[in-house]
């Protein structure tokens, strides 16, 4: 009868084990990647009517990429290795992109510390994290009277692609995703 308690106990305390394993690895799939650092100090400043109304815009929570949501052609990413989209996040907030599809220079971010001349993807960076101004900062940037703060940047991309982005806003542990067409469309594109 002890033996058999004991057996009982064991096989508790390694399903409880698989268990906290499970969560972890669950956990995993959802933890805040860690990328460069995109700050107040290093923004640059604008205004942008219109930007989280603009159908062209892509717009997740306090972010927006200017242009993003609209079709990129095909020419113009092969031409210069991408598209520019100046990029706002709401005063107040952070968030953290992810480039979602790991590969050999497939595509990359290029805000951020990136080098001198000629960008290509192997420069840039699959997570970039921006934290915007305080509120109570003039960030020397707006949209539509509320204040955002502006980092100047690309999406790189060594060929056309539906480039797959996952977003956390703030402290959320659970990510948004969304999608830029750079070349190639992308289906449903989400919106917030």
């Amino acid at each position: 009868m002890l033996a058999r308690a004991f057996v009982v106990v064991i096989a508790a305390v390694a399903a409880a084990g698989c268990a906290d394993s499970v969560r972890s690895a669950a956990s995993v799939a959802t933890d805040r990647p860690a990328g460069v650092k995109e700050t107040c100090a290093t923004r640059s400043e604008a205004g942008f009517p219109g930007a989280f109304s603009d159908r062209d815009n892509l717009v997740v929570g306090p972010l927006v990429m200017i242009g993003a949501a609209a079709f990129t052609p095909p020419d113009v990413v092969r031409e210069y290795g991408g598209n520019k989209f100046p990029l706002l996040v709401r005063a107040g907030h952070r968030v953290t992109v992810q480039i979602t599809r790991p590969g050999p220079s497939k595509a990359a971010l290029g805000y951020g510390p990136l080098p001198q001349g000629v960008i290509h993807v192997r420069d840039g960076h699959r997570v970039v994290t921006f934290v915007a101004c305080r509120p109570d900062r003039d960030s020397g940037s707006d949209a539509d009277g509320a204040r955002v703060t502006f980092w100047s940047g690309f999406v790189l991309a060594n060929s056309p692609d539906c480039v797959r982005l996952r977003v956390w806003i703030d402290d959320r542990r659970t990510p948004r995703k969304a999608a830029v067409p750079l070349g190639r469309r992308c289906g449903h594109i989400p919106r917030s």
